[in-house]
């Protein structure tokens, strides 16, 4: 016999006294583990509760008690995790009807008893080897499934958040934080979208299943805002009718977005901070101890470090915000995002006007995009509402436009931002293009402007329709 030293899990299920010890004690001596059983039965139940560490082998006798070897190779080949564990029938008929049988049913391989020593490890041998390939294809697939699904976000996140740099880092951050339940502080300036990236830090997590609940905290006065978070019971003040669930328990295996956190109290920052490091609290007016199992993201338009420094921001809770940062950058500093936020707010307004609008005009883009954009993605958002409303086809021209944005454009004679301009008309130019299927006569009559003029933009920017 071959003294090599092998490794791997051998399942035996055969009923015969003699021969089912011995082989299970061969299989040992050659190095592998191994597990006997004689019925069917007693091996389905084996692989059941050793699902995730199951055998790598089965040796699979014909002749068994109950189910038969011929029954139980088809169970085996049907079952998601058991199809890939290679089967070796063997049996003591050495019919070449048998031996076809046996492979039809579902056997990799096919022993006849009594067999050699030799020639049983060799075949076990072999079957490892597909047993490994078998896990080498699995293992690849899930990783294919895995990138897949990797992109696939990374795609939903480039069309909601824009595809510039900055916001492709944003959006690679916010799918790595995604797995975790760490908290969360959104800076930048108003109307960038603070609120958006909150939402979708929520969406890509684990808490997705739980609920969203938006907290604006300059909305509400000193006194009603702890009232607003953590609740109160009946009588806790003057209209306090009955008991109030807090946004807090609310928000329980979800995610509390904290807007204009720099605008609370510092009393109130007390409270907030005991509840990140005890994830406990009480309502007001109440000797209850209630439990938060809230994620919180925190979003401030101010810079929080001037306010420390002021005194009106408590250092130890920013730090406890603050385990992950993110900064939105404004609209100024990434215009190239703004095509495709256009044409996201084209498609929402398309539906709650009732209108079928597809793009800008040239004219108009140039104007969108010489402007400073001090409301950033607000503000957009804005002016395309205003435009869609009154759009008298599917094309926005200038004269849609707010007469300040207009007058705005023709004070700056359209210069501010044109560093910009040639990559976004680029940008502009081929997303019209890919949405008319490069159809040029279609996609000029979109943008307003002649075939002759579409022509020398395509080839100024050397755009080609990908093969």
């Amino acid at each position: 016999m071959n003294e090599t030293t092998n490794s791997g899990y051998v399942l035996v299920i055969e009923d015969d006294p003699y021969n089912g010890p011995f082989t299970r004690q061969l299989l040992e001596s050659a190095g592998f583990r191994a597990d006997l059983v004689q019925t069917a039965e007693a091996g389905l139940a084996l692989l059941e509760r050793e699902i995730l560490n199951g055998p790598d082998v089965i040796l699979l006798d014909v002749n068994l008690p109950g189910i038969s070897g011929f029954e139980m190779a088809p169970k085996l080949k049907e079952h998601p995790e058991f199809q890939y564990i290679p089967v070796i029938i063997f049996t003591v008929n050495d019919t070449l009807e048998s031996r076809i049988e046996g492979l039809t049913r579902g056997g990799d391989d096919y022993l006849t008893k009594p067999y050699q020593p030799d020639e049983l490890i060799a075949r076990v041998n072999a079957m490892m080897r597909i047993r490994g390939i078998y896990r080498s294809l699995r293992h690849e697939r899930q990783v294919n499934r895995q990138l897949s699904l990797s992109l696939d976000r990374s795609e939903r996140l480039g069309n909601l958040l824009g595809r510039s740099s900055k916001m492709r880092d944003l959006a690679d951050l916010i799918l790595n934080v995604s797995g975790t339940d760490s908290h969360v502080l959104i800076q930048g300036e108003s109307g960038t979208g603070k609120e958006v990236v909150a939402r979708t830090i929520h969406e890509e997590s684990k808490r997705r299943q739980g609920p969203f609940v938006v907290v604006n905290c300059a909305a509400y006065a000193e006194t009603l805002l702890q009232s607003e978070l953590f609740g109160h019971e009946k009588g806790a003040f003057t209209g306090a009718i009955r008991r109030k669930p807090g946004r807090f328990e609310q928000a329980a295996g979800g995610t509390i977005f904290l807007d204009e956190i720099g605008e609370i109290s510092l009393p109130t920052q007390v409270v907030l901070l005991r509840v990140i490091q005890e994830r406990t609290f009480e309502r007001v007016g109440g000797e209850e101890t209630l439990t938060s199992d809230a994620r919180i993201v925190a979003a401030t338009n101010r810079v929080l470090k001037e306010s420390m420094v002021q005194g009106t921001f408590r250092e130890d809770l920013y730090w406890r915000l603050n385990v992950i940062s993110i900064h939105v950058p404004p609209l100024r500093e990434r215009k190239e995002d703004i095509p495709q936020l256009i044409q996201n707010f084209i498609d929402r307004y398309n539906e709650r006007l009732d209108k079928n609008v597809s793009c800008f005009s040239s004219q108009a883009m140039d104007i969108i995009f010489g402007h400073h954009w001090p409301g950033n993605v607000r503000e957009l958002e804005n002016v395309v509402e205003r435009a869609m409303v009154l759009a008298k086809d599917e094309v926005i021209r200038v004269e849609d436009l707010s007469p300040d944005l207009k007058c705005q454009a023709e004070g700056d004679g359209a210069e501010r931002g044109k560093g910009n301009l040639d990559m976004v008309e680029r940008d502009h130019v081929k997303s019209v293009l890919e949405r008319c299927g490069w159809n040029k006569y279609k996609a000029a009559k979109m943008m307003g402007i002649s075939r002759s003029t579409l022509y020398s933009k395509i080839r100024k920017h050397g755009l080609k329709q990908a093969v």
